[in-house]
């Protein structure tokens, strides 16, 4: 099951800042991207923010996604269906999304992993 992780905010996008985060982390923009503990993504940057094709998510690939949105004042919208935007740091988000506040890397990762979940759930009950 794959996610996309669209890192965005309200303010509008810091594209030199998300690049150099990536590059921080080993990854260029608009590139797949492979953790030592088998994370697995593609990236994409555009005019908005960033794009994370998450195949595989891991701690690490969670530490990376936190990096990016914490240096480049991104919230990370997981496109699971819900209204939530995992906020590190200052990320302005949309008035109609509800913003959860996370201070690690590991508050990310079991963010995403619930949303994960969710749409697994979510597709479980449209196959039945």
């Amino acid at each position: 099951m794959t996610l996309d992780v669209f890192l965005e905010s309200a303010d509008g996008f810091e594209r030199d800042a998300a690049e150099a985060a990536l590059a921080r982390n080993g990854t260029a923009a608009d590139s797949t991207l492979t953790t030592a503990d088998g994370g697995d993504a593609s990236v994409t940057i555009d005019d908005d923010g960033c794009v994370f094709v998450v195949k595989s998510l891991t701690q690490e690939l969670a530490q990376i996604l936190f990096d990016v949105a914490y240096s480049a004042d991104l919230a990370i919208l997981p496109a699971d269906g819900s209204p939530t935007a995992i906020v590190p740091g200052d990320a302005e988000v949309d008035d109609e999304l509800e913003p959860l506040y996370v201070e690690t890397a590991g508050e990310v990762y079991d963010a995403l992993r619930d949303s994960v979940r969710r749409k697994e759930e979510s597709r479980g009950a449209r196959q039945a």
